[in-house]
């Protein structure tokens, strides 16, 4: 059981050292964060651009996952960078706004706790829910 703990994300997910959590709240949010790490650093000496989409895109999906109880694809990400991460740990909040049966859009944030929890960016993602075969079935 402690060997399956430890398969939570895909292997670019661990590599990046990415932890989840639950919203303390009861918004129904997904919350992932990670350490801030010098290989993920661009030219400027801030967190890339490119992890923070990703880290975007993980907590909104986790929340879409745990809204609908089942996989879900990215169809859709709007993201607004407006600050550098510099310090860390770097966090990223997602919380559900709609959950239809076929999508769900969710709201993310991220910030930067070692920045007095500094707003870095801001994005709104909308996932496909992906239907195992015999649920597809009945909806034909």
């Amino acid at each position: 059981m402690a060997e399956d703990a430890k398969k939570i994300g895909t292997d670019f997910q661990r590599w990046l050292g990415l932890r989840w959590g639950l919203a303390e709240d009861e918004s129904g949010g997904v919350y992932i964060e990670m350490q801030m790490r010098d290989d993920l650093r661009g030219p400027a000496g801030s967190l890339e651009g490119g992890v923070v989409s990703t880290l975007l895109d993980v907590a909104g999906a986790s929340a879409a996952a745990m809204a609908t109880g089942e996989l879900v694809a990215t169809e859709h990400i709007s993201l607004s960078l407006l600050a550098p991460g510099r310090e860390g740990p770097i966090r990223a909040t997602a919380v559900p706004l709609r959950v239809g049966r076929h999508d769900v859009v969710t709201e993310v944030r991220v910030v930067d706790q070692g920045k007095d929890d500094r707003l870095m960016a801001i994005g709104l993602v909308t996932y496909r829910v992906l239907l195992d075969r015999k649920d597809q079935a009945a909806e034909e």
